[in-house]
């Protein structure tokens, strides 16, 4: 199962210190969508109910 970037963005922002900093360093990691992306590094189908990424 994918994790939602909402659980993402908010150990970055933890991590950064700010929440538009948490995003810009998700998009920075995965610049061509972060679900297409995650989905193909982790052998993964891209979930049919996620049209983001």
């Amino acid at each position: 199962m994918a994790v939602d970037a909402r659980f993402v963005i908010h150990f970055l922002a933890d991590e950064l210190g700010h929440g538009r900093q948490a995003k810009a360093r998700l998009f920075e990691l995965f610049p061509y969508g972060y679900v297409k992306q995650a989905c193909r590094i982790a052998g993964m189908r891209k979930p049919r109910a996620w049209s983001t990424g």
